[in-house]
């Protein structure tokens, strides 16, 4: 295993770690804002929309895709199913990962932003991206979207009022690596 801090890596991370967005990464649902104009706060590291009211990210995101954009050979993918797509990609234009210096949009490598089920959203990024579902860790606050499974995707429960949490994607990597490394095997009777 690789050390990173007091955080050991697995040996198998995966190869693509998706995100939905609303209230996964951010809160409220972008769908919920008044939408743009948007405008940046640079202390906070939020928006307003058009009457004021703020879009915020969740505590540990910026830290969460700092630690991927370490890992070898990993990429970012984002599904979400926002009836407001170009609002979505606005914000990620917008939001800054201070660590890195750059925006979260330019973080993403592959993205699935329209109104759908998760299934095609991430059938959508397996084609996209040439990586395999099962090599996939996918986080989503909607126990609906569980159905991905289905696909060999790693699913990931979040909590709609924290976000993904440091703590959290850390037990997932582990749990990926877990279940990844089991082999089933067919025994002859």
């Amino acid at each position: 295993m690789v050390k990173t801090e007091e955080f050991e890596l697995p040996k198998r991370l995966p190869k693509l770690i998706v995100f939905d967005l609303d209230c996964t990464l951010w809160t409220p649902w972008i769908d919920y804002t008044y939408g743009p104009p948007f405008v940046y706060h640079e202390e906070t590291n939020s928006l307003t929309d058009k009457k004021g009211e703020k879009l915020k990210l969740f505590k540990n995101i910026t830290e969460v895709l700092t630690m991927i954009r370490s890992f070898p050979d990993t990429k970012i993918g984002i599904a979400s199913r926002t009836g407001t797509p170009d609002w979505a990609r606005m914000a990620l234009k917008y939001f800054q990962v201070p660590e890195l210096g750059c925006s979260m949009y330019d973080l993403i490598d592959y993205m699935e932003i329209y109104p759908g089920r998760k299934i095609q959203h991430l059938t959508e990024l397996e084609q996209s991206s040439g990586i395999q579902c099962e090599d996939m860790l996918f986080f989503d606050d909607e126990l609906r979207n569980k159905e991905v499974q289905k696909l060999g995707v790693h699913f990931v429960l979040v909590d709609p009022a924290k976000g993904v949490t440091t703590h959290q994607f850390k037990s997932a990597l582990q749990q990926f690596d877990r279940q990844s490394s089991c082999v089933q095997t067919t025994l002859p009777f």
